[in-house]
């Protein structure tokens, strides 16, 4: 029997949110509207084809070596080259850009997963790979009352790895204050947060609608179909 957990980390993507719409197109139209200097012969399309040209330069080494490219890297090696400026904080055109090319919804059931598992007193902490910054994770799960009881959000974008690296997840699990084995590791993604959370010794919970109950491909520690079937499988058969 799996014992009850101290401390939950969750994964965003996938995880508590799902994607409705990614447009970079849109964002970067957005950007050159904020531009304090753009060349005269700079469009939109040749910011395009230079964004694609750093990621396809990136993309293989970085999940290679687990480790991120935070977006203002990513803005600055685009817009730089083009000879494209900007006065305002990247921080604010980090969100900006988000705000203008990414739309998401949270997954049925985690606002109510969440406030209960809350009320049973376990910490509970967001872990994501995204190139995004914190401010911008938070600035989306608030949009769908998901921050309230999070004790952190913590991103790969501010730690230069991702998962599954383990250095993040024993990051995760000191920062939370708990033993890794105490803590209950609920992700989407059997290539990342699984490996990931059982090498820090973490119990590896696999959510996945598509997956078979008691699957055991990548040795997740328990597979979950949704969140309410999370938080009864928490509340009884699992726990001690």
């Amino acid at each position: 029997m799996t014992k009850r957990p101290k401390g939950l980390l969750l994964d965003y993507g996938g995880t508590l949110v799902e994607d409705v719409r990614f447009d970079p197109r849109a964002g970067y139209a957005w950007l050159l509207t904020r531009a304090a200097h753009r060349p005269a012969n700079v469009t939109l399309e040749h910011v395009l084809a230079r964004a694609e040209r750093v990621a396809a330069k990136l993309t293989a080494r970085r999940d290679e070596f687990h480790l991120e490219v935070p977006w203002p890297t990513v803005a600055r090696l685009v817009h730089d080259f083009l000879g494209v400026r900007f006065e305002e904080p990247m921080p604010e055109l980090e969100l900006g850009f988000w705000k203008a090319s990414v739309a998401t919804r949270p997954k049925r059931g985690a606002r109510d997963a969440l406030e209960r598992l809350h009320r049973s007193g376990v910490p509970i902490a967001v872990v994501s790979n995204c190139a995004f910054g914190e401010h911008v994770v938070r600035h989306d799960l608030a949009q769908h009352g998901l921050t309230e009881h999070l004790a952190y959000i913590m991103v790969s974008a501010e730690y230069s790895v991702r998962k599954p690296n383990v250095l993040l997840f024993e990051t995760a699990a000191a920062r939370l204050g708990i033993e890794p084995r105490d803590i209950w590791f609920v992700g989407d993604r059997l290539d990342t947060d699984v490996p990931g959370a059982k090498e820090a010794g973490m119990t590896a919970v696999w959510l996945s609608s598509t997956a078979a109950e008691g699957s055991t491909t990548h040795d997740p520690d328990l597979t979950v179909l949704d969140w309410d079937h999370l938080v009864q499988r928490y509340f009884d058969a699992y726990v001690n």
